[in-house]
């Protein structure tokens, strides 16, 4: 293994973290008011996308368009009845428990991820990364809300149980 090489096995161990927190990921019940509650908060962020996109606020069009996106995800982990205050944990978790146990795409996970390190690079070490790529992620958003939606409206009991069951198997995993 080269040095800059990680394995998937290191890479959710660094994810340790995301369990102790306090504001890191925990169980909770299923909660279809907060469903409902953060599908809104997506489509308001969809809303003013359309408003920065309007104006050209490049950084605005970022965080709408990460925010549009990380609030439909954020919907889905309310209907399993999963909480996490850390965007980073979010979208681990996201793939550890949704991707692998085959309830949505990768292609999601890539995505949410792209849109947050573009709008954290841009929002907190000012790098440019051309309006080509800013309107990309914009232009992503709808349809990745879309997509999303319509996971979670179809999502079955036992994919809720599955993806339960593996979040106390991977805590058991990474806290040991």
């Amino acid at each position: 293994m080269k040095c800059g090489d990680i394995t998937m096995k290191e890479k959710k161990d660094d994810y340790s973290f995301c369990f102790r927190k306090a504001s890191g990921l925990k169980l909770v019940s299923p909660n279809e008011r907060l469903v409902e509650v953060y599908k809104r908060k997506s489509r308001s962020a969809l809303n003013m996308l359309e408003s920065a996109k309007e104006k050209q606020e490049d950084e605005w069009i970022l965080d709408t368009s990460y925010y549009a996106k990380y609030f439909m995800v954020y919907a889905f982990f309310m209907k399993v009845g999963i909480k996490s205050e850390i965007h980073d944990c979010t979208i681990f978790a996201l793939n550890s428990l949704f991707v692998e146990e085959g309830v949505i795409d990768n292609s999601t996970y890539e995505e949410l991820e792209k849109s947050k390190d573009l709008r954290v690079g841009a929002l907190y070490y000012d790098k440019d990364f051309g309006r080509e790529e800013i309107l990309k992620r914009a232009k992503t958003a709808p349809e990745f809300c879309l997509k999303v939606e319509s996971v979670l409206d179809k999502i079955t009991k036992e994919d809720i149980e599955k993806v339960r069951e593996k979040f106390n198997v991977l805590k058991s995993d990474l806290l040991g």
